[in-house]
């Protein structure tokens, strides 16, 4: 019996209701006479008639699942392939009798719960953001006034980082947890330093209890702060010494032992000044599974199955997934213009309403290819750009870029204290536009954008200014919506503004390949698909 993801909504989507329909495959392909699914929404593949060998088109509830479970006496229950509702059911089921296949109730509750997680790491020696389990409002600010500002609130057992925030203000935080108090009334809230400018990293893998995978190292191309269902992914890394991978792989192989998994994982990373830190596990498959799987030509889920009927990898004569030939990018899709007044700037918590994934003979064919797939028009060579930020030190990062444009022909405009800084850096040429609140004074930012004189719009805002209000703010939060609004692609982060440089500086030179999936799993030296 196979529990599957419920109601599509932002953080779950057609991606768990592939892992519901390659276990629902799995399993008949290892001699299961009837797979059972139960699942409750019309619009996914794993509801149609002929997919499975019973369809229960019921609620995802304890009551329900209790109730089919009785009813059919399956063999057992896989929870870890819909996401978060049956993962959050797991522990509740296994506590009322029935027989969870794969990874056990009290490793997923000890996963999920935050705090349960953060003491697991501390007993095994591995380094994670400093953190606290919320007891009372005064407990948590004497915590934050050691460890400073900013800190992240994280609920426990939610999905798409659900009213995670992060607070760089005392009032901040009093107001994010009260939030995450009701969004996860029954599990403790952790307060953890949130550390800023690393690179974020995650791990899609399996294990049969005995052998453990790692199906891909995922690097993420903004820093961490961006939710990884928001964030740019590529595989395999750009950018990570051999010596990061090393540790990475050494501290999964010990986590995964450590909570007796079987079946799929997903763990998060941090990577700062060469040190690694953890900042979650999932026992369950996650939203990048299928994007693993077809970038490396090795299904997942399949094996994962395996392990859940207590088959080894070993069976199959899988033990190591090799290298691959080519790269893979996955990049966010957003629905910022059919939702009124929504603000572009990503965040801890999940905006993306889809997510586009893309195979190129190397990062910036990948990703050329993602971002044209996502709808992100890359504007045309001789095009032109609006750069604007906020704060000197973002300022300074932006001239790298602008002189990457100025080099291959774009013309450039920007607001008067961006312009000087590009131009004290030897960026010559560049337009000054008046600020969106200069009213009346041309030539106005509000006016190129309207009359479409502007291809790309870079507008990356201080940190710790999102959400407050100010006239500069505003002014900002204005050139977004516009660029929005008018169809203009919004780069608002600067990592993936220099990756998007690759992709310009590369365009001339590298010939865009356009091969079939099935063409890049056959080029494999192996498959297990």
């Amino acid at each position: 019996m196979v529990l599957g993801a419920g109601v599509f909504r932002i953080g779950s989507s057609v991606e768990f209701d592939w892992c519901g329909v390659n276990t629902i495959w799995a399993l008949k392909k290892n001699g299961i006479e009837e797979a059972i699914m139960v699942n409750y929404n019309p619009e996914t593949v794993s509801t149609d008639y002929d997919m499975s060998d019973k369809l229960y088109f019921e609620e995802l509830t304890l009551e329900r699942i209790l109730d089919i479970y009785d009813k059919e006496n399956p063999l057992g229950v896989i929870a870890s392939v819909g996401g978060q509702i049956p993962n959050n059911l797991a522990l509740k089921l296994a506590n009322s009798g029935v027989k969870l296949l794969g990874t056990s109730g009290q490793s997923i509750d000890c996963a999920e719960d935050r705090s349960k997680f953060s003491a697991l790491l501390d007993q095994l020696g591995i380094p994670q953001p400093e953190w606290s389990k919320l007891t009372t409002t005064r407990d948590v600010k004497e915590f934050v006034e050691k460890i400073g500002y900013p800190v992240l609130i994280r609920p426990s057992y939610v999905l798409s980082g659900s009213a995670m925030r992060v607070a760089y203000a005392e009032d901040e935080l009093e107001n994010y947890l009260q939030l995450a108090t009701k969004v996860s009334r029954e599990h403790p809230v952790v307060i953890s330093k949130f550390i800023e400018t690393a690179k974020e990293v995650e791990v899609d893998g399996i294990s049969d209890g005995e052998d453990i995978l790692i199906g891909a190292i995922i690097e993420h191309i903004e820093n961490a702060g961006i939710h990884s269902g928001d964030a740019t992914m590529g595989i395999p890394t750009q950018t990570l010494p051999n010596s990061v991978l090393k540790t990475i792989e050494d501290y999964t192989y010990r986590i995964v032992k450590a909570l007796e998994i079987k079946g799929p994982y997903n763990i998060q990373y941090l990577v700062k000044n060469g040190i690694t830190y953890v900042i979650e596990c999932n026992l369950r498959a996650s939203r990048s599974m299928p994007y693993v799987s077809k970038t490396r030509g090795a299904n997942l889920i399949e094996l994962a199955t395996l392990a859940m009927l207590n088959k080894k990898f070993r069976d199959v004569k899988v033990t190591e997934l090799p290298s691959i030939p080519h790269v893979g990018v996955k990049v966010p899709q957003f629905s910022f213009m059919r939702l009124s007044g929504a603000d572009p700037v990503l965040g801890v918590e999940m905006l993306s309403t889809g997510e586009v994934a893309c195979l190129g003979e190397n990062f910036a064919d990948a990703l050329s290819k993602a971002l044209q797939s996502a709808d992100f028009k890359i504007p045309p060579t001789g095009g032109s750009v609006l750069i604007t930020v906020g704060g000197e030190e973002l300022k300074k990062k932006m001239v790298p870029i602008g002189k990457a444009l100025r080099e291959m022909g774009f013309k450039i405009y920007a607001t008067e204290h961006t312009a000087e800084t590009l131009h004290k850096a030897g960026v010559n040429n560049i337009s000054v536009l008046y600020k969106v609140r200069e009213v009346g004074k041309s030539p106005n930012i509000v006016d190129y954008i309207q009359g479409g004189k502007i291809d790309l719009v870079i507008n990356i805002p201080t940190p710790n200014t999102v959400g407050k209000y100010s006239d500069i703010l505003k002014d900002e939060y204005t050139i977004r919506r516009l660029a929005i609004e008018f169809n203009i692609p919004v780069v608002t982060n600067l990592e993936l503004a220099y990756a998007l440089i690759r992709v310009l500086e590369q365009r001339g030179s590298n010939e865009s390949s356009v091969r079939s999936l099935n063409e890049y799993m056959d080029s494999l030296k192996w498959k297990f698909w």
